[in-house]
């Protein structure tokens, strides 16, 4: 370049940087030799770009969050970015970035045009928009540009930060029960709780209808930021507001904006999850088990298109007689990748996802059409037994869906089985109660699992339109035990349940003296491994052709 031309560049009030591109022998280009920068920029950044002749060498410091590579490509190739822009800590200025590429002369031309005044007038502008009404607090549209800020500021200062995002408790219930003045106030409680710790450096944002978030920075080190931290926590609790909040940590969890938000928010779930009103700091475990979360609700929806799952059945006998009463339904995953895949695993993530319906749907038609089979083939009078999640059974279409089912394969709907957990009634109670009253009008049998293992009352017992009541596997591991408790449980909900006239099934039975002493308790039923593991569908048929050895036992 000209010495007039470089005279003229040192004039200009923008930061330029000239480079040319590095090539390795195959002729890709694989960094780029800086040749040149002006006087601008070497005010704004020198001590950043001194003795480093590489433009690799140094463009991480202005921002990782810029593909400079990929766009310094993508302008020889004539693709050019419009809209690139970051906030420059060193300069506490904001950047829009142009690169221009001469090909005569094989140079890429990088122009930082300082557009701060023109952000700070739209900033002014927009103010009304991204300021929450009921708080006064920013809202999640103004949450971004402070939130790169404070990132880079943090990079560039060496301070440590951390996001906290936190969540009010049970909001929605609050205002389905008191009204929605009363939610208005719990947001406002815990507005006012944060307002005590707003400065400089603690930024507060109303991050959504029940959701806030703190942006904390200029500390010095993890220790000081979590005592900071404990302190808000400790806030709420002394004004008794239950709050779930999670924590990311900048440099210690990621250096990366995109990465802390979806952090703090992992551990708000995992907050949420391990029963609320506490703070979680993010750990990489975390990150994992989220990331094979995904994987796993991928493969489900592929399962589900391609069939893969299957269906084993599990016997069920009477106590006295040892005759078979039936089968209770079982869903079975394989993955070639991951191979088996326990129920346990992947029930949940289906409920979260909502997959759950359509797994559910697969699952009662399946154990349908087994029913018509067996009633075909062998005059089947024996019950099958289908697990239906609380999700499944207050679909809206649950109801006509079995309906249709029953009248679809002409079973007879006394040999049908839903059994449904204690979950159900722990939202929408009386709803869950009319759609089982609906499907017993039909004929169909009603069943409660898992009996005393959770939210467990008499009063909502003697509620629901049940036929049987099973006895979760936990208090039949210890019935033999010496010092008696389990076995005076057991014993006294199966006096409770036959005098309500209602059967009962004992779960996991194992071994002949648990057996004995059901018998005992006068229990009307079994199911467990010493009289049959679950089994795929086959060997039921065998056993039901009459090939007794058919039964899969400990």
């Amino acid at each position: 370049m000209s010495l007039n031309l470089l005279s003229i560049l040192d004039n200009i009030s923008a930061p330029i940087v000239v480079a040319t591109p590095i090539k390795d022998q195959s002729g890709k280009i694989i960094d780029f030799d800086i040749i040149y920068t002006n006087e601008e920029l070497k005010q704004a950044a020198g001590f950043v770009i001194q003795n480093k002749p590489k433009w690799s060498d140094f463009s991480m410091n202005i921002t990782s969050d810029i593909p400079w590579f990929k766009m310094a490509l993508d302008a020889i190739a004539g693709r050019f970015y419009d809209d690139v822009k970051y906030f420059s800590p060193s300069t506490q200025a904001w950047y829009k970035i142009e690169m221009k590429y001469l090909p005569e002369d094989k140079y890429i031309i990088i122009t930082f045009i300082n557009i701060t005044s023109e952000r700070e007038y739209y900033r002014k502008l927009k103010k009304t928009l991204i300021t929450d009404p009921m708080t006064g607090f920013s809202n999640r549209s103004g949450f971004a540009d402070s939130f790169s800020i404070t990132m880079e500021t943090a990079r560039f200062k060496g301070f440590y930060a951390a996001l906290l995002v936190i969540d009010i408790d049970n909001l929605q219930n609050i205002n389905d029960s008191l009204g929605s003045t009363a939610g208005d106030k719990v947001i406002l409680d815990v507005a006012d709780t944060l307002k005590q710790f707003q400065r400089e450096y603690i930024q507060i944002f109303r991050y959504g209808d029940d959701e806030f978030a703190v942006i904390i920075t200029n500390f010095e080190s993890n220790d000081s930021l979590v005592n900071f931290i404990d302190c808000i926590y400790d806030a709420f609790r002394l004004k008794q507001i239950s709050v779930s909040g999670g924590v990311a940590m900048f440099p210690t969890n990621t250096e990366q904006k995109d990465e802390m938000i979806r952090f703090a928010d992992m551990a708000v779930h995992y907050a949420k999850k391990n029963g609320k009103n506490t703070f979680v700091y993010f750990e990489p475990e975390m990150h994992r088990i989220f990331i094979q979360r995904l994987t796993l609700q991928s493969k489900m929806n592929a399962a589900l298109l391609e069939s893969n799952f299957t269906q084993y059945y599990q016997p069920q006998f009477d106590v006295q007689t040892g005759t078979l009463r039936g089968f209770e339904a079982l869903i079975r995953w394989n993955d070639e990748e991951l191979g088996s895949i326990a129920p346990s695993v992947f029930i949940p993530i289906a409920e979260e996802t909502g997959l759950i319906v359509p797994i559910g749907r697969w699952v009662l038609k399946t154990a349908i059409t087994t029913l018509k089979t067996w009633q075909a083939k062998y005059n089947f009078r024996g019950i099958i037994s289908v697990n239906v999640s609380p999700i499944q059974l207050l679909n809206d279409d649950f109801i006509e869906e079995l309906e249709d089912l029953i009248f679809e394969y002409r079973i007879d709907p006394e040999l049908l089985e839903i059994e449904i957990t204690e979950g159900v009634m722990i939202n929408n109670m009386n709803e869950a109660i009319e759609k089982l009253r609906q499907i017993k009008a039909m004929g169909c049998r009603v069943s409660l699992d898992d009996f005393g293992t959770g939210y467990s009352s008499l009063s909502y017992l003697q509620m629901l339109p049940l036929n049987t009541l099973k006895i979760d596997k936990a208090f039949i591991n210890d019935i033999t035990s010496k010092d008696g408790v389990q076995a005076t449980i057991t014993r006294s909900i199966i006096d409770m349940v036959e005098k309500m006239g209602l059967e009962t099934i004992a779960e996991g039975v194992e071994n002949t003296e648990q057996l004995d002493l059901l018998n005992k308790f006068n229990c009307n039923f079994v199911q467990g491994f010493l009289r049959g593991k679950p089994m795929p569908y086959q060997l039921c048929d065998a056993y039901l052709a009459g090939d007794v050895n058919a039964l899969l036992k400990n």
